[in-house]
């Protein structure tokens, strides 16, 4: 009897061991799980704050001072707080130099040397997570979460860096409890470098990586497991389970303490041996029962550990929300297939004080949350897609999809477009939208950054008003002598009129009709120079739309012809037959030709006695571009190389104090950038400086609105 009790009871506590061993490791699961979506929250706060700091760059770039100083104030107030455990937020030059850094530094500070600047130099584009180190400029240990940043062309521009305090997380790691004597810890792929750790991580930290943990290697085969685990810091035996953190390089696990997880087992054979020898099969049945009692009592409090660690993650999603809608400009993120399809979109809550409205939660356009039809200022649903393209009229479906293809294509791109604001009136907002992450089956994760550019437009639109009147006044000399010459000869012919019917009376008549009839054919030729200075002074608010190549020279030359003769100037046009039509705005285009030609007239004053002073304005339309450019080149003396890649430059002039701003060729490069498309110098072959604008051809180029689309340009 005895033994019979003996073997029933060896047979059940080992079952009692493999469900007790089971249910440990599937709370060290949950455990787990709960670890990795604690990080994966904090990630969002710094996909976040990359994609801030990238705007920030392109904001410098685009010399919009203001926003990038918002951008970076809330970055350095994010640091202060070390909200998400985050230690400073820095950008290193494409030098290797630490350009700026929400931690103030005394001196340079040289990072050409660190692992995560190398990295993204030598082409990586996806976020990179480093080995923990001691920060240059913070002086405390950090974990660098790096991503590359793009310049406007394209090409590398450097490195945006969020440093991330390993302490802190252990600290966090510390206060989630799991178990007495559990082991919690996150290590890097596939070097098995730890980042953070529960226990000893001041000391742990800086231990070498060890590539063959098991840990790591099992991560390296699945993404999520169990084990039965040997400690290597204590040698306690550890039921362990792991799972590697979405597309990070980054392993989570949690190992409960065997020893302790388990003493009830070992209990329990106590018992049962002891009761086996009694033969107290009754007692055996009791512990059984205990035994699941006590089994169903674990799993609750499992159950209440999940539900608290949803709600942790539920309140750091809120944060980062709240943190998102202190920002001056909308943000939005969405995944886009290789179509231009939009599958997702989410839009930072302030966009409603983005455009001065009011928002409401319902997705239904002309509802409020409550039901109840929206008045006034009201737009329901604003933060979904369709909500905030249906107030959208400049843009349709299929603008928008080429646009999203543009930002697939070329990995950035930016969208110009009216939106309408309170009291009738009417807002300009610039969109900027970037690859974040290239995700599977033909999508990706895009980031964009919404902002308010109606003052900046009104302001571009004064400077090409002032660059008018300083044309204009430019011109004048050479405008006084075409309007002198008409005038003058109808002067002649009047007199010449009146004595011949002075001298021959009724015979003078026929003489005197010829010279009326030159009269008049001045006064159409002066009345012609008038109309067009008219014309070329207003202001042109009209859409971008087809203009004859033809009628933008000959308007130019109705201008500065004069000029160009006063100033001794050989001119040639070369335009060949029938050539397209342009996308562009008259006037305005007018303006580049006229700027291009009076810059031509400046540069060859110096020239010395006997050179030969020649212009020559050449169109030449390039069909599988769907381009055609015209280039006005001169016989100067060319432009110097060091020059040259800042002649667009906002105030950059290589003429004499009092006769250039310096805002001409920038004026210009503005123009031809709304219109679509673009304006290069280079020095001739021959000699000389040569000026290409290059229009759109309005054949090739779709519909027109009023609306100006830049893409960046592979390198």
């Amino acid at each position: 009897m005895a033994c019979a009790g003996w073997l029933l009871g060896a047979a059940y506590i080992a079952q009692f061991r493999a469900e007790r061993e089971h249910a440990v490791l599937a709370r060290a699961t949950v455990a787990a799980e709960a670890l990795e979506q604690t990080l994966l929250r904090s990630l969002e706060a710094v996909q976040g704050i990359q994609a801030l700091t990238q705007t920030r760059e392109s904001l410098l770039a685009a010399d919009d001072l203001a926003g990038a100083a918002a951008i970076a104030d809330h970055l350095h107030n994010l640091t202060v707080t070390e909200a998400f455990g985050v230690l400073q937020v820095s950008v290193i030059g494409a030098d290797g130099w630490m350009t700026w850094s929400t931690t103030p530094v005394d001196a340079p500070v040289w990072l050409g040397d660190r692992e995560h600047f190398l990295v993204h130099k030598s082409g990586r584009l996806d976020l990179f997570v480093s080995a923990p180190l001691v920060g240059r400029a913070s002086g405390r240990w950090s974990v660098q979460m790096t991503a590359p940043l793009v310049s406007r062309q394209g090409t590398f521009a450097g490195v945006s860096v969020v440093s991330f305090d390993p302490l802190r997380l252990s600290n966090t790691l510390a206060k989630l409890t799991f178990g007495t004597g559990g082991v919690s810890a996150v290590m890097r792929l596939p070097d098995g470098h730890l980042i953070a750790r529960n226990e000893q991580a001041g000391t742990q930290i800086a231990r070498p990586p060890n590539p063959n943990h098991p840990v790591v290697l099992a991560a390296l085969k699945a993404p999520m497991g169990t084990m039965r685990y040997s400690s290597v810091v204590d040698g306690r035996s550890l039921l362990l389970a792991y799972r590697v953190v979405g597309s990070l390089p980054l392993v989570v696990s949690v190992g409960l303490d065997a020893q302790v997880e388990l003493a009830d087992v070992r209990s329990l054979a106590t018992s049962v041996h002891a009761l086996a020898l009694a033969g107290a099969l009754l007692a055996l049945a009791l512990l059984a029962m205990a035994a699941q009692r006590g089994a169903r009592r674990r799993q609750w409090l499992e159950l209440e550990r999940t539900r608290d660690q949803a709600t942790a993650s539920e309140l750091a999603r809120r944060h980062t929300a709240n943190l998102l809608s202190g920002l001056p400009a909308a943000v939005y993120s969405a995944t886009i297939t290789d179509a231009g399809d939009v599958v997702s979109f989410e839009l930072t809550e302030n966009a409603h004080r983005l455009i001065g409205q009011t928002m409401t939660g319902n997705n239904t356009k002309g509802q409020t949350a409550t039901g109840q039809t929206a008045t006034g200022d009201t737009i329901a649903g604003l933060t979904t897609r369709p909500g905030w393209t249906a107030q959208i009229e400049d843009l349709d479906e299929t603008a928008w999809k080429k646009h999203f293809q543009r930002v697939l294509r070329h990995g950035e791109a930016t969208v110009e477009y009216r939106f309408p604001a309170k009291a009738g009136t009417e807002l300009w907002l610039r969109d900027q939208a970037r690859v974040y992450q290239r995700l599977q089956a033909g999508t990706a994760l895009v980031v964009g950054y919404i902002s308010d550019i109606t003052n900046e437009r009104d302001l571009r639109a004064q400077a090409i008003a002032s660059a008018k009147l300083a044309t204009l006044g430019e011109m004048a000399t050479g405008l006084a002598h075409e309007l002198n010459q008409p005038i003058a000869i109808m002067s002649l012919a009047a007199e010449n009129s009146v004595q011949a019917l002075s001298r021959k009376g009724a015979d003078g008549i026929e003489f005197a009709v010829k010279r009326l009839q030159r009269i008049t054919d001045q006064c159409h030729r002066a009345r012609t120079i008038v109309d067009h200075l008219r014309i070329f002074g207003r202001s042109d608010e009209g859409e971008v739309g087809p203009v004859s190549v033809e009628s933008v020279i000959e308007g130019a030359l109705t201008l500065v012809g004069g000029a160009l003769r006063a100033a001794n100037i050989d001119l040639e046009i070369v335009i060949p037959r029938d050539p397209p039509e342009i996308l562009a705005r008259a006037v305005l285009a007018e303006q580049v030709i006229v700027n291009l030609m009076l810059n031509a007239r400046d540069a060859m004053d110096d020239l010395p006695s006997g050179h030969r002073r020649a212009l020559r304005a050449s169109v030449t339309p390039n069909r599988g571009a769907g381009t055609i450019s015209i280039e006005v080149a001169d016989s100067g003396p060319g432009i110097a190389p060091t020059v040259l890649d800042r002649i667009f430059e906002p105030f950059f002039t290589t003429k004499e104090v009092g006769k250039g701003t310096g805002l001409g060729l920038s004026i210009c490069h503005g123009i031809m950038r709304s219109f679509g498309g673009s304006i290069v110098a280079r020095n001739g072959v021959d000699g000389g400086a040569v000026f290409a604008a290059v229009f759109r051809e309005a054949s090739a180029a779709g519909p027109a609105r009023e609306f100006e689309m830049t893409e960046k340009q592979p390198a």
